[in-house]
């Protein structure tokens, strides 16, 4: 059931947006919740790691981006202790919207997970430093050591967002030029012989009606 929840949720094109993050967790849970905001977060963070087991602190980085928590680095690792970073453009934007915004729901989330991972106690806690970054700090304990559950949920296989290979462009075939004739030049029209002008008598020279008649006679 979790894989499909998980792979339901990641398939969804809708992303998480800001206005209703901060809306539910800094604004509404705290109006419902009041002193004990912080505490009650941290458990549900918990609760909710035990719905999506996450294999590997490089799961744990990718589940935060894809569920809107923010860029999660880890900056120092010792024997015991985990010192992570919480990062990106939604925690700037809380950070500078919000008095007092809380982040141990993802502290809660992280012990739990990391005592799925290594099966020893795990207690992680979130501060905020200047106003600028949220650290995320998560000591186990080795000396005391968990059971897993047999009903715990399988591993959750994270989704990896698809890209589509761009096909190579096949290169363009060299355009071969059309032979076009040339043009013929313009023939010249052949010169017009000069029109003989129609040569008239003079008036003198036409036969009078008189004359004209004598020879219809004859």
């Amino acid at each position: 059931m979790t894989q499909l929840l998980y792979t339901q949720l990641t398939d969804t094109p809708q992303t998480a947006t800001y206005l209703a993050q901060a809306t539910l967790r800094d604004i509404l849970l705290p109006l419902i919740l009041g002193d004990e905001t912080e505490g009650i977060s941290y458990w549900a963070g918990k609760q909710l790691a035990t719905k999506f087991p996450l294999e590997s602190i490089a799961d744990l980085s990718q589940f935060f981006e894809q569920i809107n928590f923010g860029q999660l680095s880890l900056k120092k690792q010792k024997k015991n202790q985990y010192f992570f970073e919480l990062t990106g453009p939604i925690i700037t934007k809380r950070l500078a919207d919000f008095k007092t915004p809380d982040f141990q729901l993802e502290a809660g989330f992280m012990a739990q997970i990391l005592e799925q991972q290594l099966q020893v106690t795990a207690e992680a806690k979130a501060t905020v430093e200047n106003k600028k970054r949220v650290t995320i700090f998560v000591q186990t304990d080795t000396n005391d050591p968990i059971e897993i559950p047999l009903e715990t949920e399988a591993m959750v296989t994270m989704q990896m967002p698809e890209v589509t290979p761009i096909a190579p462009t096949e290169p363009a075939e060299p355009v071969t030029p059309v032979a076009t004739e040339p043009t013929p030049e313009p023939t010249p029209e052949p010169e017009h012989e000069p029109v003989a002008k129609a040569s008239f008598s003079s008036v003198a020279n036409l036969p009078s009606r008189q004359e004209l008649h004598r020879r219809k006679k004859h």
